[in-house]
């Protein structure tokens, strides 16, 4: 029976690993998210690992030839208990497949980090350092969220996208 596994990749090795094990014939999932990153006084926004070092295999232990993965450009190894692979709870794997788009692109919106009420720090743009309240989360796929900021005595609502907010 075909389940999830997990595989632990090299520093910024995702990429690679995704590309060779999906040479080899084994389905991957690599869940990506947009974040801001700043350099030398510039802000972009890049396309990045949701969850760094980590994508999943899914494959049947029984059939499949799992050890190849161990030796795979990129990869350090698979999560096991010294003898098998351990495999990812049911469920889980499937909801970040269905919340997220072809390329494994996932809306932060759809993590359950912001709430109507949540307290949140700008990270970019010219609002940037100041602290709002989550007034709503807009319509899913679009991944913005409605905040309301405190200027000059009065409430103002704007939406923004959320990777371009943090928790605070």
């Amino acid at each position: 029976m075909k389940r999830w596994y997990v595989v632990y990749t090299q520093a910024r090795g995702e990429d690679r690993a995704l590309w060779h094990l999906q040479n080899q014939g084994f389905d991957c999932f690599l869940p990506r998210c947009f974040k801001t990153r700043r350099h030398a006084r510039k802000t972009d926004t890049v396309l990045e690992p949701l969850f760094p070092r980590y994508l999943f295999t899914r494959f049947d232990p029984d059939v499949a030839r799992w050890r190849a993965i161990n030796g795979s450009r990129g990869v350090v190894g698979l999560l096991d208990d010294g003898v098998r692979p351990l495999a990812v709870p049911g469920g889980l794997i499937e909801r970040l497949l269905a919340q997220s788009d072809q390329q494994g692109v996932m809306p932060l919106t759809s993590l359950g980090m912001f709430w109507k009420g949540r307290s949140v720090r700008i990270k970019s743009g010219p609002f940037a350092g100041q602290i709002g309240e989550v007034g709503d989360v807009l319509a899913k796929g679009r991944d913005r969220v409605q905040i309301l900021l405190n200027m000059l005595g009065v409430e103002t609502s704007m939406e923004m996208p959320s990777y371009a907010l943090e928790t605070a």
